[in-house]
C-alpha cells in the first residue's frame, strides 16, 4: 500500500485541483501564498515545498517576487543557469551509482522487493491515466528508493540519504516534458524484468539508460567519461 500523501504533496495536488476547478490557463497568477498558505491549511514553509514540486512537474513557473503563474505545456521552460548546472551535476551523481545498484538488487532482491517494485510500477501506471503527475512522481521516487534497499548495502542509501531531496527534485524534472511522459514508466518496467530474470548486467545496463535518457527529456546535458 503507497504511503500517504506528506502535507507538501497533498497541497500540490489540491493546487492543482484548484487551477482545473477554476479553469485558470497558462499565465494565470496562482492566490498569493499567504492566502494560499492559508485557505490550505498548511505552513508557508510546507506550500513552498508544494510549489517547488509543481514547477519541476512543469506545471506552474515562479518569478521571483512576482509569485506563482499557470504554466504554458506547449512552450517547456528547461533549466538553465546555475539550476542546469546542478541538474546535471546530480544526473552525473546518479549515473555512477544507481546503474550498479540495480545490478546488484538484481542479485540480491527477494520476493518482498520484486512486490514492491511491482506495486510502485502500478501506482505510476494508475495516476498517469488519471493525469497525476504528483502521484506518479512519488512513485518513480519509490521505486529508486527500493532499488536501494535490494541492492543488500545499506552505504549506497546511506551515500545518497544527504541529497535526497535534491535527487528527488532532480527525478521530477522529465515529468515536465508531456511528449515522453510514459518513458519513466516503460523503462522502470524495463528494468525490473531484468530484476526480476536476476540478470544483473541487463539490469545495470537499463537503469544507465534510464538515467541518461531522464536528463535528456529534462533537457540536460552533462559530461560522462
Amino acid at each position: 500500500m503507497p504511503r500517504a500523501l506528506s502535507a507538501p504533496e497533498h497541497a500540490a495536488r489540491r493546487i492543482r485541483e484548484l487551477i482545473k476547478t477554476k479553469n485558470l490557463q497558462a499565465g494565470d497568477s496562482l492566490p498569493g501564498q499567504r492566502d494560499l498558505a492559508r485557505d490550505l491549511g498548511i505552513s508557508r514553509a510546507s506550500l513552498r515545498e508544494a510549489l517547488a514540486t509543481l514547477e519541476a512537474l512543469g506545471l506552474v513557473r515562479i518569478r521571483a517576487a512576482k509569485g506563482a503563474f499557470v504554466a504554458d505545456p506547449s512552450t517547456r521552460q528547461l533549466p538553465s543557469g546555475d539550476h542546469a548546472r546542478h541538474a546535471a551535476q546530480v544526473y552525473q551523481f546518479r549515473l555512477a551509482i544507481e546503474p550498479y545498484v540495480a545490478g546488484l538488487a538484481a542479485q540480491s532482491r527477494s520476493r518482498d522487493h520484486l512486490d514492491a517494485l511491482t506495486a510502485s510500477i502500478a501506482d505510476m501506471a494508475d495516476a498517469l491515466k488519471q493525469d497525476d503527475l504528483i502521484t506518479a512522481s512519488r512513485a518513480d521516487i519509490e521505486f529508486h528508493q527500493i532499488l536501494l534497499g535490494a541492492s543488500g548495502n545499506p552505504m549506497f542509501g546511506e551515500a545518497m540519504a544527504p541529497a535526497a531531496d535534491t535527487i528527488h527534485e532532480n527525478q521530477m524534472l522529465p515529468f515536465a516534458n508531456p511528449a515522453a511522459i510514459s518513458a519513466p514508466l516503460r523503462e522502470h518496467e524495463q528494468i525490473l524484468r531484468y530484476i526480476r530474470d536476476r540478470n544483473p548486467s541487463g539490469a545495470r545496463d537499463a537503469m544507465h539508460f534510464h538515467v541518461l535518457s531522464a536528463a535528456t527529456r529534462a533537457g540536460i546535458a552533462f559530461l560522462r567519461p
